[in-house]
């Protein structure tokens, strides 16, 4: 179908259907607003709602994330690739009104995991005071005591090993007349000492400025009871933290049955912020509401209808004035162009005066895509699993247009494969002949084996090239054609095709043996090219020597760039030649080993390697050789893609057939 014709709309209608109208053009999901804003009419100010909206969204998703945790929740194997479901338009009304509900368990899945994660850190302060309280397991006194009646008592630490003697020397050097001072080493290792210190009442101020001087760090968590004591006490803090834990998550649990109503919930808002980013364009009078924006042509008097009919509402249809306007741009293709509109996009989206490039490149990305992967085998396993994403995964929307993609890239790569004979390399004659002891067997070519006919390949390569190249210079004359540029269509198609057709044959004849007489009209076809292309090219210039010197400037354009151009398309064969080479060396790997398990397990380690590399590197070559070859010719690109307002959704679509997609 290609590009799809728009139509500009504006609805004028009552505010108080204003919402009415918003959801059913959301449930559509047809239509594209616009700023419609002015002087004149009141703006819609939502980015207050937006904000609440993310919040609840954030709620939903960390309910959802909570629950997922903490149940185990049973999923089949084609539902761990798409967890997305289809249900009916009515259910999705009936979840909508229950969002309220809804968001109020997830409050509640939320505060009961905000409790086990401060459950959560108090064992942890727990098991670090067992741990804190490790060293003073020898202490038989409780670490807050301070005095008896007659003495004072000092419990603390030292960042360096001590034993009980070097401390007292310290404290003798500082003070030779103290010496009713009694210590205890409790513990010690190379960056700690724990010790308790005991002297008279009398001398208490003396030692405590002593021990300070000499680094001495009293304990700043202390027990009133023993050590042991306390760290038995932490243990049981612990298990009945545990205990509470369990509980908790008992309660989360119970929750398990709304799983699927969350994911619809966090759904259900970020539709709802969509929507209110959307209303933003709109604009209103204390009485009336209007939008404006663009609409397919095809549904746009269907939509006109119902709105008409349904609300107290006008709609106008008019045409776009894409002079003066920046009209959106629609692209819609059945599915074997719509596998590369993704490459298309990446690159830019088509613009108004562009024509779709996506149906002609289609062919064109397959054919190389194939030829560079060149591997039957391989391609089987992307079929596959083309396949096995559309039919069992049932993906829609880009992933869908993603497995078209590899479905007939996968194709094309069994038909190029099967002309080069390659089956995961040489895996068939590997077998046959190590394994089974059978006599070498015949070439499983088709057509040719690229290792064994490189130069007539590469000629090959270099002829789809041309071709390729010539689809784009044709479909610029299409446009040059369709814009009433007559002459520029003649001027800028004709004389390059005949220029490249010459150069063609004249080339080939220094890779391989042309006839004489065709290499003879070969240089009378380039010479007319030539001719053509110096008379033409300067056509613009008012002077016979500026058109000359346009021409000869023409002239070599033509000639430089078509043969970088032609010559690119040599990674054609390389990426081929490349591919077969590894899975060969991968099966001779394999065979060299004698034994059929060794060969299976390099066969599949290798492979796997083999085709993901080389999967990447056709990938990105293929992309190359349209952006930089085939869209130069007449793509401009610099387009704005049409995106539809509607309900957009992660974990649900709605089954309900939609007239308006």
């Amino acid at each position: 179908m290609a590009k799809i014709k728009l139509m500009s709309f504006e609805i004028i209608s009552l505010l108080g259907d204003s919402k009415k109208i918003v959801d059913y053009l959301q449930k559509t999901g047809a239509v594209q607003f616009e700023d419609a804003t002015d002087e004149e009419l009141i703006k819609y100010k939502t980015t207050a709602i937006v904000s609440q909206l993310e919040n609840k969204l954030a709620l939903a998703k960390n309910a959802y994330t909570i629950l997922e945790e903490n149940c185990k929740l049973k999923k089949s194997l084609i539902e761990s690739f798409s967890d997305c479901k289809q249900i009916e338009y009515s259910d999705y009304k009936m979840l909508s009104d229950k969002s309220e509900e809804l968001t109020g368990i997830c409050r509640e899945i939320c505060l009961l995991k905000e409790k086990i994660d401060s459950q959560k850190a108090e064992i942890i302060k727990q098991q670090s005071l067992i741990d804190y309280y490790t060293p003073w397991q020898g202490l038989d006194i409780p670490m807050a005591s301070k005095r008896t009646v007659q003495t004072a008592i000092f419990i603390g630490t030292f960042k360096n090993q001590y034993s009980a003697e070097e401390i007292l020397a310290q404290i003798k050097e500082r003070d030779e007349d103290l010496d009713d001072v009694a210590v205890e080493i409790v513990h010690s290792e190379k960056m700690l000492t724990c010790a308790v210190f005991m002297c008279h009442d009398s001398s208490k101020e003396k030692l405590e400025a002593i021990l300070r001087d000499i680094g001495f760090v009293i304990p700043d968590k202390v027990a009133m009871k023993l050590p042991d004591k306390a760290q038995e006490d932490c243990r049981k803090e612990i298990e009945a933290i545990t205990q509470d834990i369990d509980k908790l998550t008992a309660e989360i649990k119970e929750y398990e049955s709304y799983y699927s109503d969350l994911r619809f919930l966090s759904d259900f808002f970020n539709s709802q912020i969509e929507k209110y980013k959307a209303v933003e364009n709109a604009g209103s009078t204390e009485m009336a509401f209007y939008i404006k924006g663009y609409v397919p042509q095809r549904v746009a008097e269907d939509i006109k209808f119902e709105i008409e009919r349904s609300y107290r509402a006008q709609m106008e249809l008019y045409e776009p004035d894409y002079e003066n306007e920046d009209v959106p741009v629609l692209i819609e293709n059945k599915s074997f162009a719509a596998g590369v509109e993704s490459i298309t996009d990446m690159y830019s989206s088509p613009s108004n005066k562009d024509v779709d490039p996506n149906p002609v490149m289609a062919f064109f990305y397959y054919a190389f895509f194939g030829l560079m992967l060149s591997d039957a085998g391989y391609g089987l396993l992307m079929v596959i699993f083309a396949f096995f994403a559309k039919k069992k995964l049932k993906v829609t929307g880009n992933l869908k247009k993603t497995a078209d993609m590899v479905l007939y890239c996968g194709i094309s790569t069994v038909f190029w494969g099967a002309m080069f004979g390659g089956y995961f390399g040489d895996l068939i004659p590997t077998i046959c002949e190590k394994f089974l002891g059978m006599p070498e067997l015949p070439s499983l070519a088709i057509w040719m084996e690229p290792m064994n006919n490189s130069i007539e390949l590469l000629l090959y390569c270099f002829l789809f090239g041309i071709v390729h190249l010539m689809a784009g210079v044709l479909i610029r004359g299409y446009m040059l054609i369709r814009d009433k540029n007559y002459l520029g269509a003649i001027c800028d198609t004709i004389p390059v095709m005949v220029f490249v057709a010459g150069f063609a044959i004249v080339g080939a004849n220094f890779f391989t043996d042309i006839p004489d007489n065709i290499v003879s009209i070969g240089t009378k076809v380039l010479a007319v090219g030539t001719s053509l292309i110096v008379l033409t090219a300067g056509r613009s210039s008012k002077n016979i020597l500026g058109k000359l010197g346009g021409g000869l400037y023409g002239l070599y354009n033509a000639a430089s760039g078509y043969l970088g151009d032609i010559l690119s398309y040599s990674r054609l064969l390389a990426l081929g030649l490349v591919t077969g080479v590894i899975a060969n060396v991968i099966n001779l790997l394999g065979a060299m080993t004698g034994n059929i398990i060794t060969f299976t397990a390099i066969f599949l380690i290798g492979h796997t390697v083999n085709i993901a590399i080389n999967l990447m590197g056709t990938y990105v070559h293929t992309s190359r050789l349209q952006y930089v070859e085939f869209f130069s010719k007449f793509y401009e690109g610099a387009g704005r893609t049409f995106t539809p307002f509607k309900i957009k959704s992660k974990f649900f679509t709605i089954k309900e057939e939609n007239k308006y997609e």
